[in-house]
């Protein structure tokens, strides 16, 4: 009896300790947050994709290395009606906030890596206005970068910023118009 009895403590105890590392594209590596996310389309390139990206107002700097693309985003906003959310819904900082960062792309075999790091924000986050650039894991996660915080795990959050992202790094096939 005292040996299931301790096998049920260490694990309640497993559970309530669980800490998330991760919440959707999102994940936290070397005390970063960072978005990732695999696209798969047929027949991408490296040449296709920087055609592309080239055109997207928000993408500077795009350089093609080895194995894809490196290149600078600056000012993406969130457009919460067209993912169906509320204004009521939203919290400020998705509402109101620009993200900035350095991305990295990978392409093999009829797929690519986005890798959006170093995300930075600028906005109204309800107790204060952030007007120069700072880390968004200085606001999403804690301990030190180590954990993903509760209020920012929720689909009006991450989730949002998650599906924003999705939105502007997936490729578009332009529609031919002769």
């Amino acid at each position: 009896m005292k040996k299931l009895m301790f096998f049920v403590f260490v694990s309640i105890s497993g559970l309530a300790s669980a800490q998330t590392v991760t919440y959707q594209d999102f994940k936290i590596e070397e005390q970063q947050i960072i978005y990732q996310k695999i696209f798969s389309e047929d027949s991408i390139s490296v040449a296709k994709l920087e055609k592309y990206y080239k055109t997207l107002p928000f993408v500077v700097n795009v350089a093609t290395t080895a194995t894809g693309l490196t290149l600078n985003v600056e000012g993406i906003t969130v457009d919460y009606k067209k993912f169906q959310f509320s204004q009521v819904g939203t919290p400020m900082i998705i509402q109101s906030g620009n993200f900035s960062g350095e991305v990295s792309i990978g392409v093999k075999d009829g797929k690519y890596r986005v890798t959006f790091r170093s995300i930075q924000l600028t906005g109204n986050i309800e107790y204060k206005m952030i007007k120069e650039k700072d880390n968004l894991t200085n606001y999403a996660c804690k301990n030190s970068g180590t954990v993903l915080s509760e209020n920012w795990c929720r689909p009006n959050m991450l989730g949002l910023l998650d599906q924003a992202f999705t939105d502007k790094f997936q490729f578009k096939k332009s529609k031919d118009d002769w």
